[in-house]
């Protein structure tokens, strides 16, 4: 499936089962803020004086981290937009330590502004990037190059170290 992500510039693709939303709390929204700030940009920094900012966001974003690993969602931070993305599912096997946990079998891929808000404030409608229905439930790895071609892949086995959270180095 094609789709194209935008953004303004700090911003991440979410990977997320619509299952797993009720799960976010404002904990992870704050978490998920600072660790959208790679650079020490925003206002947030304010909330830290004098302070080396890596110091802040690698302290500052374990639930986050860990609500990941646990395979409930992925975040590609990227901070420009990409056209002609493309996300897919093979029956090849991987290996990867990136996966996805599709309990409900309804994979949303949102702008991480874009949950933050609509997560904060309930009442409004959340535009997704894409959303993909009928997915058989399991646990899926992620391959990638970039967030322009992802693949998933059903996982057969156990893997009790994930790396959810992957970082583009761009700005």
């Amino acid at each position: 499936m094609k789709f194209t992500y935008e953004c303004d510039g700090m911003d991440g693709l979410i990977l997320v089962d619509k299952k797993y939303l009720d799960e976010i709390n404002e904990t992870i929204l704050y978490e998920l803020d600072i660790f959208l700030d790679r650079y020490g940009k925003s206002e947030l920094v304010y909330d830290f004086p004098d302070e080396k900012w890596e110091d802040v966001r690698k302290r500052e974003t374990k639930d986050l981290i860990e609500f990941c690993n646990s395979g409930k969602m992925v975040i590609f931070l990227h901070y420009s937009d990409e056209e002609n993305c493309e996300i897919k599912f093979s029956e090849l096997k991987s290996n990867s330590r990136t996966a996805i946990d599709l309990k409900s079998g309804k994979l949303l891929l949102v702008n991480a502004s874009e949950l933050i808000q609509c997560l904060t404030y309930p009442d409004l409608e959340m535009e997704t990037i894409l959303e993909i229905d009928n997915i058989d439930s399991g646990f899926y790895y992620l391959n990638f190059e970039g967030i322009k071609d992802i693949i998933l892949q059903r996982k057969t086995g156990v893997c009790s170290d994930y790396n959810n959270v992957i970082e583009f180095y761009t700005y």
